[in-house]
């Protein structure tokens, strides 16, 4: 049985929601575990029971203010499982908000590495621009 991932935010863990029922999927914040691994494990377990009967679209949100690099090796093996859901034909959209260039390029370089659909949003001062 899927189990709801919910980390609450620290000075150093975003929040992360991983809810299958009401289909929210969400790492916000900022991200500076020492190791990735220990932080992001149960969520990279989610995502491997979720694509065993995923929702008909997969909305997954990442609205970083900024992130380590091991907590950036662990989001590129997130991509992957949700490349590997799009790939086998699932609607999968990685949302990706920024709100400086450094977030936006980290993002760009992902969607090349991955090859999934991304939606780029910026945000400012905690809000969306629109």
């Amino acid at each position: 049985m899927l189990k709801i991932v919910n980390i609450n935010k620290t000075e150093i863990y975003p929040t992360i929601i991983m809810d299958k029922e009401n289909g929210v999927f969400e790492i916000k914040g900022v991200s500076l575990p020492l190791d990735g691994k220990d932080l992001y494990q149960p969520v990279l377990d989610f995502l491997d029971e979720y694509s065993q009967n995923p929702n008909k679209i997969t909305l997954f949100v990442f609205n970083l203010t900024y992130f380590n690099i091991s907590s950036s090796k662990m989001f590129l093996y997130m991509l992957y499982k949700l490349k590997e859901l799009h790939d086998s034909g699932r609607t999968v959209v990685v949302i990706w908000s920024y709100d400086d260039d450094f977030i936006r390029e980290a993002g760009e370089d992902y969607q090349q590495m991955v090859d999934v659909p991304f939606q780029f949003k910026e945000v400012f001062e905690g809000r969306l621009v629109v």
